[in-house]
């Protein structure tokens, strides 16, 4: 509410609050005279009215001009009351930017990975060792056993029964081609192939002598046989018959001699193992 009306408003209650009172006496005042002209005129009754009037409590005066404008000029309660609400200034908060932490790398050590770079590729450059045969074993046998003795163009040799794998009579025999040439053939028994050794050209290759096989001694549990001649049949053996081999020597086939009859025992493992690879008595 502005301070202009403020000021008329006080200005209007000064003036109502004057013809107010005016009013107010002027109706009372016409109000006794009326009474008093109609009533019967006593002294009693003037008596009454004065002392009314004297009972009268003093007009409220009205308040000078000057007081009015000050309290105008002071703002009304009502003013106070539906006063606008005090606007609060409004302060922008600025977001300072957080810095990234920083990621620490750690200095790359290029001798190092250098190295370690020539000694993975020298591990990967270097062969394989190659594997080691089984350290050689001789024969191993009871005090006593029995033993088979064959005869190959007038050489015999003997194998443990322990290391036979049987004995089959010599039947059709079917070369292979592309094969050594003590390699004499495949031969059929009850739909077991059976490869098939010239014993003369593996034992003395070079030598051109014709043999009249008639058997095939089988060598342990593989498929080798050998070709021989005649058999001379088994006998007991002690140890202490033979004369054993503590090395393999150039010829591991070889497990030592039957001392009273001065022929080859042999070694069948080791023998299996030259004929697998293809190679005869002389490693060729």
């Amino acid at each position: 509410m502005s301070q202009k009306t403020l000021m008329d408003q006080a200005l209007g209650d000064y003036f109502d609050s004057l013809f107010g009172d005016e009013v107010l006496e002027t109706s009372a005042i016409a109000a006794s005279e009326t009474a008093v002209e109609h009533a019967p005129q006593s002294d009693s009754y003037r008596d009454k009215i004065r002392q009314q009037r004297e009972l009268q409590p003093l007009k409220t005066q009205p308040q000078p001009l000057e007081k009015l404008f000050e309290q105008a000029q002071k703002p009304s309660k009502l003013a106070e009351e539906t006063s606008l609400p005090q606007v609060l200034p409004v302060f922008k908060t600025q977001v300072e930017p957080v810095p990234e932490p920083a990621v620490e790398i750690a200095p790359v050590d290029e001798k190092a990975q250098l190295e370690e770079l020539v000694v993975e590729t020298q591990e990967q450059l270097e062969p394989e060792p190659a594997e080691q045969k089984p350290q050689w074993s001789n024969v191993e046998t009871e005090d006593s056993f029995q033993t088979l003795f064959f005869e190959v163009a007038g050489v015999v040799f003997g194998v443990p029964l322990t290391e036979l794998g049987g004995i089959h009579r010599i039947t059709e025999v079917s070369p292979l081609f592309g094969k050594p040439d003590w390699f004499g053939g495949i031969m059929l028994d009850r739909e077991q192939k059976l490869s098939v050794v010239d014993t003369v050209k593996w034992v003395m290759p070079g030598q051109n002598i014709e043999a009249e096989y008639q058997y095939l001694v089988m060598l342990g549990e593989s498929a080798w046989g050998l070709q021989c001649e005649q058999l001379r049949g088994t006998e007991w053996l002690n140890r202490d018959d033979v004369k054993w081999r503590a090395k393999a020597g150039t010829r591991p086939w070889l497990a030592g001699m039957v001392k009273n009859k001065m022929c080859a025992l042999l070694h069948v493992s080791q023998m299996v193992e030259m004929l697998d690879a293809g190679i005869n008595i002389e490693g060729q």
